[in-house]
């Protein structure tokens, strides 16, 4: 009786331990998935900043058109002068 006794313990003692279990598995699958949508909204929300900025090769090269046009019209203004 001693041996059913224990073995009856036992299967309780292994039941409990696949209920917690079950119990964290479920929670570990809600903070999977709110961790999931969590990061597809930081995704979208970066691809949105992303496309709102302008890149970043288009700024130097607005202030090297500007230089340039800034020449060309010294260049005209000289230009103009010779010819008057």
């Amino acid at each position: 009786m001693s041996t059913i006794n224990a073995l009856a313990y036992n299967i309780d003692q292994l039941l409990a331990q696949h209920r917690v279990l079950q119990q964290e598995h479920s929670q570990l699958q809600i903070d999977t998935s709110a961790l999931r949508q969590k990061l597809s909204q930081e995704q979208a929300a970066h691809k949105l900043t992303k496309e709102a900025q302008p890149p970043a090769e288009k700024v130097p090269n607005k202030s090297l058109e500007d230089d340039l046009n800034h020449l060309i019209g010294l260049f005209d203004q000289v230009t103009e002068l010779h010819y008057d």
